[in-house]
């Protein structure tokens, strides 16, 4: 197959730049698109919804390659100018404000302007839920689009898009049976971890202890389920609780655990490195969050020989895939603080933290999540979307 030429949509570029604990969606979008450079095609930049004014600029992804970063914002072009404030006035709520308004004018032509300049054979966009669809048909017609879905929450305008991915096959058939979607036109892809995550040996059972958390500190992640969970039983306090990350609920937590005197450590925001560290110090992973699409911390932790007690959708669908226990689900949505606490104790003594099934958890998450997969499926959707070989 010929080299491709990809404008990837995703935001907050520089702030990535600059700091590579970030997460989610951005870290994996980053790691596509370096992977994507270094198998020899060509990879353009559309940063929405930062707002950059100016001229192109070269982007270091990695030390021996380079994306081209355009402008997402751009002074209209008064001839197309009618056209731009119609569709916009049409696929928006009324009521928008004039500056916004003007704003929103601006991204379309710095999207026009991107797309004559780069000449992509298609846009793949890692926002779910964004004002590409209302800018596309203004700027570019008959662009392929694709949208990696990365989010558990569906967006409003998924009709936009002629391929859409998603992180698990859960999540496709929920958004497509909520959004009418076609499911023909989805396809399931599952996400990458980082490569730190992918070698090095399995931390024995004999020299774990305690159990992690990674991710948000709010209660859209069932950390406050877990610290009941700890001031409920004395038994859970027996094992140490290590809460990796930062989040707007983090003080109330801090709050509850000095209140209750409950062994809790608040690690904050960890690089890579330093959660792998966590990762593989623990004897469990428990993530009980009440919304996910995939969570990637439940991946990395079986890449870590690490089972996990964690959304009920992905573990099962895990189990189902590779045929094996992985953990316990559990659905913060439906099932209560106690039922968690029994679900964790159970956990800590099933034959999961065995060493014998910690080498295989670990085995199979790093077949399975490896960059190197998902690269090369993610050409293998280009290529169908785009009909080439």
């Amino acid at each position: 197959m010929k080299p491709l030429r990809i404008l990837q949509v995703q935001t907050y570029l520089r702030s990535e730049r600059i700091n590579p604990r970030a997460g989610g969606k951005s870290r994996i979008a980053l790691m596509l698109t370096k992977y994507l450079l270094e198998a020899g095609h060509e990879i353009a930049l559309y940063s929405w919804p930062e707002r950059i004014w100016g001229k192109a600029a070269a982007f270091a992804v990695s030390p021996t390659v380079s994306a081209m970063v355009f402008p997402t914002l751009a002074l209209p072009d008064l001839r197309r100018l009618p056209g731009d404030v119609a569709r916009w006035l049409t696929a928006k709520p009324s009521g928008a404000t004039p500056d916004v308004l003007f704003q929103n004018i601006c991204f379309i032509q710095g999207l026009r302007l991107a797309v004559e300049r780069f000449r992509p054979d298609l846009l793949h966009c890692h926002q779910t839920d964004s004002d590409i669809p209302i800018l596309l048909p203004r700027a570019a017609k008959h662009l392929p689009a694709i949208l990696t879905h990365h989010s558990g929450r569906s967006s409003r305008r998924l009709a936009g898009y002629d391929r859409i991915l998603f992180l698990s096959r859960s999540m496709q058939e929920e958004v497509c049976a909520r959004s009418g979607y076609p499911a023909g036109r989805s396809r399931v892809l599952y996400s990458p971890i980082s490569d730190p995550f992918l070698s090095g040996s399995v931390t024995p059972a004999r020299d774990r202890t305690g159990v992690v958390s990674v991710g948000n500190l709010k209660d859209a992640k069932g950390i406050d389920l877990l610290l009941t969970c700890y001031r409920r039983s004395a038994a859970l306090r027996k094992h140490p609780l290590h809460l990796c990350g930062r989040g707007p609920d983090e003080q109330k937590y801090k709050t509850f655990a000095a209140e209750h005197d409950l062994p809790v450590v608040f690690h904050g925001r960890l690089s890579v490195p330093e959660i792998k560290e966590q990762l593989l110090r623990a004897r469990l992973l428990v993530n009980p969050s009440r919304m996910e699409g995939f969570s990637i911390a439940l991946c990395e932790a079986l890449a870590c020989g690490t089972p996990v007690v964690g959304w009920a959708a992905q573990v099962e669908e895990l189990e189902t895939l590779w045929n094996r226990p992985v953990g316990f689900p559990f659905d913060a949505r439906k099932q209560t603080a106690e039922e968690l606490e029994a679900m964790v104790l159970q956990a800590l003594a099933s034959p999961l933290t065995e060493d014998s099934s910690r080498t295989q958890l670990s085995r199979l998450a790093r077949e399975s999540f490896s960059m190197e997969r998902y690269g090369g499926d993610m050409i293998g959707h280009y290529a169908e979307l785009l009909g080439v070989g």
